[in-house]
């Protein structure tokens, strides 16, 4: 069975492949690309089939690529940052900001990696303010929740064609 499309397992390679791209919209319409090259997946929108067991891993395996964090270390040397850049919101201290700056890295350290580079580059076009993280999430939530989707639609699959 070969997979051109595919992208490869390596972490490093799939965060320049995922940085490759100019938005997680971009990479989530590659991605189906990718996926509906397999011979038994079918993905329009929401709607997703597939009838063998070795296209569902495959696909799962491609999905789990797109959903590759950015390294931890790079995550927080962008977002430190952010205790710098954005004004603090009225009445915060520079403390309080730089608490809710760490608790926001915290929580996007499992991030794809351009999703986390989407919300850097967004954010500082976008707010003035150091905004909430339901702010932050908000910029790539959809695409984001689509590809757990996906990932959650194909874990169904392999366990189903595997019977």
């Amino acid at each position: 069975m070969t997979l051109t499309n595919i992208v490869p397992i390596k972490e490093d390679g799939n965060i320049a492949t995922l940085l490759s791209f100019r938005s997680p919209a971009r990479a989530n319409e590659q991605l189906v690309r990718e996926l509906n090259t397999l011979k038994s997946v079918d993905i329009r929108m929401l709607d997703v089939s597939c009838t063998k067991h070795e296209d569902a891993i495959a696909a799962k395996a491609n999905i789990e690529a797109y959903l590759t964090p950015h390294r931890p270390d790079k995550v927080r040397q962008l977002f430190t940052r952010w205790k710098f850049l954005f004004q603090r919101p009225y009445e915060t201290s520079i403390d309080e900001c730089s608490e809710r700056v760490d608790i926001m890295i915290e929580n996007m350290i499992e991030m794809p990696a351009d999703c986390i580079m989407h919300i850097y580059n967004v954010s500082i076009k976008t707010f003035r303010i150091l905004p909430p993280y339901s702010d932050i999430y908000g910029l790539i939530k959809t695409d984001l929740e689509r590809r757990k989707y996906y990932l959650e639609r194909f874990d169904y699959f392999v366990d189903e064609l595997r019977k």
